[in-house]
């Protein structure tokens, strides 16, 4: 079956280039390739620690049925038949199991093959597709397998050995997967960091906010504060002044009661400015706890009230110059 597979490449090659001209065939070295390649060597490494601990575990169960067998010839003598034979069927089961578990593990279609498939594939498919765009760029017609004994090939030239222009080929696509890779992870942290930097703007911009609020809050409170104290004490006065008028008022009275009779005229206009100077010197005491608006229209008030006691006493004096003039 080989030599007749072989006799027909030849055969298809021949009828090629007597048709087309120069035929051009390469051969790669799969094995070769692969066991240069640390994916490859890594995925066998996977396989293989899995198949110790599924050979591990044949080797245990196997000498669990040695044993078993042994003990059952030494016991052999001592047992009914019953029991033999109950022996015996449990040994039997023993077995059947055993080869069961070793057929799941590592027969044609077991886990060992199917794991070695699903591990290698990958890196077979990376193989087969370097294979096929060097064929895309150097043109080749046909590239055989050299590991693959179904070919039967009995001699090959190195001429024709591309293995290593395959493996140059796969380093180069594993770089440019690898850069595409580093970038991609680069331009992810990248937008990680302007995102915890925005992040951190907004958190900051958040505090600052809530910062001033929290003042223009204390601000506004010590001023509602201060208008209350302000308020409170401005009642507080009028309160007193309420209650201290009257009284006042009385005592001036009695004063002028009492001294009324002792003094002249003269004397009694002079004590009564004096008391209204010394009133007024009080009540100016008390402005400074008035505000601003309610000293100013005081002020105003006290103006007024000059300017027509000053009118009044000119009056008079003119009326008094008149009256003298008039007399004489």
């Amino acid at each position: 079956m080989k030599n007749l597979l072989l006799i027909t490449l030849v055969s298809l090659s021949t009828f090629l280039g007597s048709a087309q001209g120069r035929i051009r065939i390469a051969y790669v070295d799969m094995e070769y390739i692969l066991n240069k390649l640390p994916e490859y060597q890594t995925a066998l490494q996977e396989l293989e620690a899995r198949a110790g601990k599924w050979k591990t575990e044949i080797e245990k169960k196997t000498k669990e049925i040695q044993d078993m067998k042994q003990n059952l010839e030494q016991e052999k003598v001592l047992l009914t038949k019953e029991l033999l034979q109950e022996k015996e069927e449990e040994i039997a089961f023993k077995e059947k199991e055993l080869l069961k578990y070793q057929l799941e593990k590592f027969g044609p279609e077991g886990d060992y093959v199917l794991q070695k498939e699903h591990l290698v594939t990958p890196v077979q498919d990376r193989v087969f597709g370097a294979v096929t765009k060097l064929i895309k760029t150097t043109k080749y017609d046909i590239i055989f397998d050299k590991s693959n004994d179904n070919l039967g090939l009995i001699y090959t030239s190195g001429k024709l050995d591309i293995s290593d222009k395959i493996l140059k080929l796969i380093t180069k696509e594993k770089g440019k997967e690898k850069r595409a890779k580093n970038a991609k992870e680069r331009n992810k942290k990248k937008k990680e960091a302007l995102n915890e930097a925005q992040k951190k703007r907004q958190e900051l911009a958040e505090k600052r906010k809530k910062e001033r609020e929290e003042k223009r809050k204390k601000a506004l409170e010590e001023r509602r504060k201060k208008r209350e104290a302000i308020t409170n004490k401005q009642k507080k006065n009028s309160d007193k002044t309420k209650k201290e008028t009257p009284k006042k008022q009385k005592e001036s009275k009695n004063t002028q009661e009492k001294y009324g009779k002792q003094l002249t005229p003269e004397q009694l206009k002079k004590f009564q400015e004096a008391q209204q100077e010394k009133a007024e010197k009080k009540a100016k005491g008390k402005d400074k706890k008035l505000s601003a608006k309610e000293l100013a229209e005081k002020r105003k008030k006290e103006r007024e009230e000059r300017r027509q006691k000053i009118l009044e006493e000119r009056r008079k004096q003119k009326e008094k110059k008149k009256q003298s003039n008039k007399n004489n």
